[in-house]
């Protein structure tokens, strides 16, 4: 089965997807799109995905969209290198996981840190942007417990739940290196120094296979 993925370099989303099929070895043919022709939304890409965002995994038998659905997807398609578990138990922990990441610490990265930053309006209100870092730290918190005790966040084998949480958590020291960042003493640029184990674990996930693949293309200028 050949597979188209539509991508944006950046795009924690489709990083993820990307990821995914490095992981498992899964071949696709790359469908690169830049800002302006996503925001265009012209109506052949709104037949791939009604809602004019990506990724969008291209396949067969039609399109899928929304990352987690698709790194499901693929997981049922290519089994042999399994990102959801192997028995009942594993399975349900890890979307517990991924539940609790896309639930509770998804939003707080992206809306309140990665967005007004990268968009130039944090400065408008320091105080929330300290406020929304310190909660960062908090929310952070689970993932450090756990991986003290774990290599991965589901237990010692890399999931669905690493690659779905690293993109947006590596986003975050990105836009934190910014000068407005650093002049709001947000902190966030080097989250290894408070979190050792989230640190670690960061370094291991850099040398997973596909990790190099998958690396937004702009960010190596």
């Amino acid at each position: 089965m050949d597979y188209e993925l539509f991508w944006v370099s950046g795009s924690p989303y489709a990083w993820r997807v990307q990821l995914a099929l490095g992981y498992k070895g899964v071949p696709y043919i790359s469908r690169r799109m830049d800002s302006a022709q996503l925001a265009d939304r012209s109506p052949a890409f709104l037949e791939l995905n009604p809602r004019g965002k990506v990724p969008v995994l291209k396949t067969g038998h039609g399109t899928i969209y929304e990352s987690v659905a698709i790194i499901a997807f693929l997981d049922r398609a290519h089994p042999a290198v399994p990102l959801f578990g192997q028995t009942a138990q594993e399975h349900g922990r890890i979307w517990q996981r991924v539940s609790e990441f896309e639930n509770y610490m998804r939003d707080l990265f992206a809306l309140e840190i990665v967005r007004p930053l990268l968009r130039g309006n944090a400065k408008d209100d320091p105080d929330a942007m300290r406020a929304s870092a310190s909660r960062a730290y908090d929310a952070l918190g689970w993932m450090e417990r756990a991986l003290a005790v774990a290599h991965y966040l589901a237990g010692d084998d890399l999931t669905a739940t690493d690659i779905i949480a690293l993109p947006n958590i590596q986003m975050l020291p990105r836009v934190a290196a910014r000068p407005e960042a650093i002049e709001m003493a947000l902190s966030l640029e080097d989250l290894g120094a408070r979190l050792p184990a989230l640190g670690a674990w960061l370094s291991r996930m850099e040398t997973m296979r596909g990790y190099d693949a998958a690396y937004p293309p702009h960010w190596r200028s």
